[in-house]
């Protein structure tokens, strides 16, 4: 009968060891797969092109003009048909695709390990910096101007990253530079 009383005990003991096991190894799966990913993006990426929909351009001299009605139409498509058709709404959205292209036109994003990012723009009065945070699939960007971006990272290797604007689902493609 005794022999009986010890089993069950010992069982949980057992039990509740490998379960302390499986959790650890669980963690650290996950903080290695991070990390992993984090180590991916530290780097230079210039930006080649942008999409939204069925729009396309690459990031080039030649099309500016594209790029920016890029960021309108993505922005006019966050618009409530009433607001669509208010011409100080629309006169707004120029604005704000203006701000856009100034963001991203003939930029490279500089990842850094310490969680810094650095976006690099020709005109060195337009550079801008922040920090980044990488979640699973996304990448969440806090610009220095306290600009915030969610974006849905689409594919990642080593030389090539993509990023889905979570809100205005724009897509980015840019391609790791030797610097």
């Amino acid at each position: 009968m005794n022999k009986l009383q010890h089993h069950p005990s010992s069982f949980n003991h057992f039990f509740f060891r490998q379960l302390i096991i499986i959790a650890f190894i669980g963690c650290f799966s996950i903080l290695s797969a991070t990390a992993q990913n984090k180590i991916q993006l530290v780097g230079h990426w210039q930006l080649q092109k942008v999409s939204f929909k069925n729009m396309v351009t690459d990031d080039s001299e030649n099309n500016k003009e594209q790029l920016l009605n890029i960021f309108k139409a993505a922005l006019y498509e966050q618009l409530t048909d009433e607001q669509q058709s208010i011409l100080e709404d629309l006169e707004i959205i120029n604005s704000e695709a203006k701000l856009l292209f100034d963001k991203y036109y003939l930029t490279s994003l500089e990842f850094k390990p310490n969680s810094a990012f650095y976006n690099t723009s020709i005109d060195s009065e337009k550079s801008l910096s922040g920090e980044y945070l990488l979640d699973k699939k996304k990448l969440l960007m806090e610009w220095e101007t306290a600009d915030n971006n969610i974006f849905k990272i689409i594919k990642t290797t080593s030389n090539e990253l993509v990023l889905k604007d979570t809100k205005l689902k724009i897509i980015f493609y840019y391609t790791k530079t030797k610097i």
